[in-house]
This record gives C-alpha cells, sequence and structure tokens, in this order.
C-alpha cells in the first residue's frame, strides 16, 4: 500500500507543479491546485502513518480530515468554470466540514499522544462519526455537481469533460466506501483492500487532471475547432451600406480589421459551416501565448484606439493569423479577446481600491482601461461578468467585510 501512496504523492505533487507553471491556467484553476495539494497532503499523512505508527488500531481506525475538502474544492470549481467572476470566499460555509473534521482529527491525535485510557473509544468515535458523514457527502454532492457541470456549461468543453470525470471518480470512492464499510465486518482484508482501491482512485483523479491541462492546450475548444460562425440574416454598417445576406465568404476577419464603433450588428441566430483551418493547432497555441504575453505583460489592451491590425504590427504577427486563432482556437472575436483583458483589469481595481477604501470612479476606470465610452464598458461588463459595474463593487465590498 506504501507504495501504491508514494506514487500518488508524486503524482499529486507533478499535477501542482503543471498547474502553477502553466503559460494558460485560468482563474479556477487555482481551485484544482487546492485539490491536488489536499490529495498529496492526504496521501502524505498515511504514508506517515503506515510508516512510522505501529498501533493496528491508529493503522485501521485513523481517517484523515482532508478529504472532507475534496468535494467543497470540486464544486467551487464547478461554479467558478460556469461564472468565472464569481468570488469562491462567498461560499466559505461549504468547508464547515472540513473545519470540524480537523477539529476532531487533531483533538484525537492528541488523546492517542497522551495515552489516556479512552484514546481508544475516542478514535472510534472519531473514525465513525467522519466516516459516516463524509462517504453519503461525497456521494450527494458527487451528483449535485454532475447535474451542475451537465446543465449549466456547453456541450463538448474540456471543464464539463474533466468536472463529471472527476465527480464520478469521488462518487466512486464513496459508494466503495460504503460498500466496504457493510462488508470490512464481515471480511478484515477489505479494509486492506478498500484503502488500496481508494488511493488508487486518488492517483486516478490526479493524473486526469494533468491530462486534462494537456488536453486543453493540444485542443483547447474540443470537437469545435473545424466551425466557425457566421451571421444567418445581415449586419448594418453606422454609415449606412446595404443589408447582406448570407455568404459564402466568413465575415469574422473583416469583423475583426473593422474598428468597434465602426459596425452595429443586430441579434440574429447564428449558423454555423466547415471551414479548413490554414494554421495548425500547435502553430494557434504559439499565436496564443504571444498575445496573452502581449496583453499580461504589455498591457496593450490599455490602448483605446488598439485594432487587429495595430495588434500585429506590435506582436509581430500576421493579422490573419491573429484572427484565425481567436476565432477558432480561443472562439472569441478579437473585441471581446481585448474587453475580456479590460474588464478583468477594471475588476482587479475595483477589488484592490475596495479593501484600501480608497475612492473609486468607475467610468475613470473604464476610460483607462482602454474602453473609448460609457455605454460600450457597461455591456462589455454585464456580458462578461453577468453583474453591472454597481452590482459587482456593490459584492465585492461585501465580500471584503464579510472576511
Amino acid at each position: 500500500m506504501k507504495y501504491i501512496i508514494a506514487i500518488g504523492i508524486f503524482q499529486a505533487l507533478l499535477a501542482a507543479v503543471l498547474l502553477l507553471r502553466s503559460r494558460y491556467r485560468k482563474n479556477a484553476d487555482d481551485l484544482l491546485i487546492s485539490l491536488v495539494i489536499c490529495i498529496g497532503l492526504h496521501l502524505s499523512i498515511k504514508f506517515f502513518i503506515f510508516t512510522f505508527v505501529e498501533d493496528q488500531q491508529v493503522l485501521t481506525m485513523m481517517n484523515t480530515f482532508i478529504g472532507f475538502c475534496y468535494i467543497p474544492l470540486l464544486y467551487l470549481y464547478t461554479l467558478k468554470t460556469i461564472r468565472p467572476e464569481f468570488i469562491s470566499a462567498s461560499k466559505w460555509y461549504v468547508f464547515i466540514p472540513f473545519i470540524i473534521g480537523a477539529i476532531g482529527y487533531f483533538s484525537t491525535v492528541c488523546v492517542l499522544s497522551a495515552t489516556s485510557p479512552k484514546a481508544y473509544l475516542i478514535l472510534y468515535w472519531y473514525n465513525t462519526i467522519s466516516l459516516y458523514t463524509l462517504l453519503p457527502l461525497d456521494i450527494i454532492f458527487s451528483c449535485g455537481i454532475i447535474y451542475l457541470a451537465i446543465n449549466k456549461l456547453p456541450g463538448n468543453s474540456q471543464e464539463k469533460k474533466l468536472i463529471i470525470q472527476l465527480a464520478s471518480l469521488f462518487l466512486c470512492i464513496g459508494i466503495l466506501g460504503v460498500s466496504f464499510t457493510i462488508f470490512s465486518s464481515y471480511i478484515f482484508e477489505l479494509n486492506y483492500v478498500s484503502r488500496s482501491i481508494i488511493y488508487t482512485l486518488l492517483i486516478v483523479i490526479t493524473v486526469r487532471i494533468i491530462t486534462y491541462k494537456n488536453g486543453a492546450l493540444a485542443d483547447p475548444i474540443s470537437n469545435t475547432g473545424n466551425e466557425f460562425l457566421l451571421f444567418a440574416d445581415h449586419y448594418t454598417a453606422a454609415s449606412g451600406t446595404d443589408d447582406k445576406t448570407n455568404s459564402e465568404v466568413a465575415i469574422e476577419p473583416l469583423m475583426d480589421c473593422l474598428d468597434e464603433k465602426t459596425l452595429v450588428f443586430e441579434k440574429e441566430p447564428l449558423i454555423t459551416q466547415k471551414r479548413k483551418e490554414i494554421l495548425s493547432q500547435s502553430e494557434m497555441f504559439k499565436i496564443v501565448l504571444k498575445l496573452e504575453n502581449a496583453m499580461q505583460k504589455e498591457r496593450y489592451f490599455m490602448d483605446n484606439e488598439l485594432t487587429l491590425d495595430k495588434l500585429a504590427k506590435l506582436t509581430g504577427a500576421n493579422k490573419y493569423h491573429i484572427s484565425e486563432t481567436l476565432n477558432h482556437f480561443v472562439n472569441k472575436p478579437f473585441y471581446i479577446f481585448v474587453n475580456e483583458y479590460r474588464i478583468e483589469y477594471v475588476k482587479e481595481k475595483l477589488k484592490s481600491l475596495s479593501e484600501e477604501n480608497n475612492t473609486i470612479n468607475i467610468l475613470e476606470l473604464a476610460f483607462e482601461s482602454g474602453f473609448n465610452s460609457k455605454s460600450s464598458f457597461n455591456r462589455y461588463f454585464k456580458d462578461i461578468t453577468t453583474y453591472t459595474p454597481r452590482e459587482y463593487l456593490n459584492l465585492i465590498s461585501k465580500e471584503a467585510i464579510v472576511l
């Protein structure tokens, strides 16, 4: 069993390092990092117990409390994936079982260390209560997470597949835990077998997280890479040009070459058409890294006159290759890609100013981030975060008070 645990510790460490060093990391990935770190800590504690503890009662009955945080972390990751603007600290109460379990665990350790005559009785009750609390919670909330992912996340996204698979694995752990708990009273050897299987499943979880990150880099939009969107009916130019009907020619590259203020699009149904990609996935990935580096380090998004042509000159990339990459690798048009960075900048500023109790001028921050108008800023802020700027400010102010 110790070999299985050692492999699990290595896999958890590897997953955490890969996620931390990833240049394509999202905010939600911090929760995945926390999850694999917790798995590593859990297995490290078990490795210490099985290596240095000789008391058979402790070896067979001492459950760790860290298992109580797996499902809450996966639940928060699911919510963060569904709504990127979601603030994880707002659901702090999902860790109450973890906090209670930690108190019970360390209290039991203290009693065992003091060699109290009631130590084994306390160990029995700690093990029983923690076990019969953890397993039902794992089963119930794993099903809830699967339901959320199926109903709230887009069809073939990598994140949806990951969440459903991880929740299914935790569901298996819960069901196996219940089964082994029932039958271990009849077959003592099942205790050893059940723990080995559960630790193996934890290894599978860490490996799946590693493969998810590699898969997201290689194919971030899953099976939609060969599709592109055409507006089905028409678009109206501000200069008064005639309406356009469906065309065999893709208009998205043209849209990206024009200034955001030039076109006013009507909300019409979208049609998908197949097209042949010019660039390979690896070429588009390199362009994405170059664009992200330009936005994060050089902050080109703060230029309120930034266009596709200008960004191409600044980054030294072909403007058509940038458009190709954004539309079919990142799955976002140029202005949405740029404005997401602007909105993220405003969000960070609002949070820091709110924490410092400084005066906040939202419109000033909007212009500072690169927006040209209040209406454009409000529209994009609402579309990207689902909140108005004022609602978001009120939300983070409340969070600061709670924390």
